[in-house]
């Protein structure tokens, strides 16, 4: 049996370079005597293995054939383009065979009993949206008793007297006791006129539009009007440039917009002259105006005095006086008021 570099050992095993290749055993048409063979003697019995163990010999002929149950209609089998496809029979035969599989799209039945239980409250389920919602009106309408309940959106009362238009509820479907409004406009309700920012108050369920079911509670302050020279009210204050026009009529002035004005419109400047030489002396003020008024007063007795006071240009005045003035004798205060 040698093949170039295959190594037979007594023509039962072909070798090749230490790989086994081939095994051949003993062929029998009927059992050997086994007086004398000892447990893991292997033979081809009828072109099937059998293995001595020491008492009877073990067949190693029976291979296991995986059975064929090919299964039809299975969803499984081409590819979901939408919904989720649930596992939904799984049947198998005697021997724990598949036989059968079935599947159905996800419903919102199964996500409910799953997430949703309305008959406890826990950190696992959820309720429903009609549960909740039935949850909170019983909170409010147990929070209605002793308490008023606001009511956005105001009341629209009737414009006819001895009539009443019935109010709309936001936080109830019905009318309960202790829901306010606030009254948006002038108007009746019933025989009772009322006026904007008046309170419309239920003082029974389902009110409806009977006068007698309701509290109206009045404002009790003036209405809010813009202040005029008459009417005391709500004023504007008055920028600064504002101010310094001085032609708004609407708008007051602070003490802030005042100065401002005022440093616009007039100026001021006043100084000490006298240096025992001169008799004329020259004062800038740089008001770029010749409408300067002056005051002057001897500082040592605060006595008025009248000099000569010429402007020499637009931003210079001159005074003159009759003869040289000590250091600092006289006290002078330019004025000028501006357009």
């Amino acid at each position: 049996m040698n093949n170039n570099a295959i190594i037979s050992n007594n023509a039962h095993q072909d070798n090749f370079f230490g790989e086994l290749q081939n095994t051949r055993f003993q062929y029998f048409d009927t059992f050997p005597n086994t007086d004398k063979a000892l447990p893991g003697w292997i033979i081809d019995y009828r072109n099937e293995l059998h293995q001595w163990n020491g008492t009877q010999w073990i067949n190693l002929a029976q291979n296991y054939v995986h059975p064929d149950y090919p299964l039809t209609n299975n969803p499984f089998q081409t590819d979901q383009t939408s919904g989720l496809l649930l596992l939904s029979q799984l049947l198998t035969n005697s021997s724990g065979h598949v036989i059968k599989v079935a599947g159905r799209n996800l419903t919102n039945a199964d996500i409910v009993s799953i997430f949703l239980n309305d008959a406890t409250q826990s950190g696992t389920y959820t309720w429903s949206s009609n549960k909740i919602k039935t949850y909170i009106e019983n909170l409010v309408g147990q929070s209605l008793t002793g308490a008023l309940i606001y009511q956005p959106g105001g009341y629209i009362p009737s414009g006819t007297k001895g009539s009443m238009t019935a109010p709309t509820p936001v936080t109830s479907a019905n009318i309960k006791t202790g829901m306010v409004w606030v009254i948006t406009s002038n108007g009746w309700v019933g025989n009772e006129p009322v006026s904007a920012g008046d309170h419309l108050i239920a003082n029974t369920d389902n009110a409806s539009n009977v006068p007698k079911n309701y509290q109206i509670i009045e404002k009790g302050i003036p209405d809010i009007v813009d202040a005029t020279d008459a009417v005391k009210g709500i004023i504007q204050l008055a920028t600064n440039n504002e101010a310094i026009a001085g032609v708004d009529t609407t708008k007051a002035m602070t003490p802030s917009s005042t100065k401002a004005a005022l440093d616009a419109k007039i100026r001021s400047k006043t100084l000490e002259i006298g240096d025992g030489l001169s008799t004329s002396f020259t004062i800038t003020h740089d008001w770029d105006t010749q409408n300067v008024d002056y005051i002057c007063y001897r500082i040592a007795d605060n006595r008025k005095i009248n000099v000569s006071c010429m402007p020499v240009s637009k931003n210079k005045v001159q005074i003159d006086v009759l003869a040289p003035l000590t250091l600092n004798e006289y006290r002078i205060t330019l004025t000028a008021r501006l357009n």
